[in-house]
């Protein structure tokens, strides 16, 4: 993944201890409706700050993701939809709002 340099803070939950970040120099419009960034999720629920990097696709039009890369767990290589995650949510629209303009 290469290294960014614009980070900026798209969401947040559980009263500031889960937050979502996005790379604003990494957004990619690939094709119609569809972007790709890379962001990071930093969960400090447990007591010590864990954080995950991924470089994530979105499908704006159908609301729906899947991680191209990433360091934290091993999800689907599919397409899942982001709801009812509201830090993913909020990172879609961020840059769907971005790729559109």
């Amino acid at each position: 993944m290469a290294s960014a340099t614009n980070w900026h803070p798209v969401a947040e939950a559980s009263q500031g201890q889960q937050q979502q970040f996005v790379d604003i120099d990494s957004v990619e419009l690939l094709s119609q409706g569809h972007v790709r960034v890379g962001s990071y999720y930093v969960d400090s629920r447990s007591g010590t700050p864990q954080r995950s990097d991924y470089l994530t696709e979105y499908d704006c039009d159908r609301r729906r993701f899947r991680d191209v890369e990433y360091n934290g767990p091993v999800g689907s290589s599919g397409w899942l939809p982001v709801a009812p995650d509201p830090l993913n949510s909020a990172a879609m629209e961020y840059v769907c709002g971005l790729g559109r303009g």
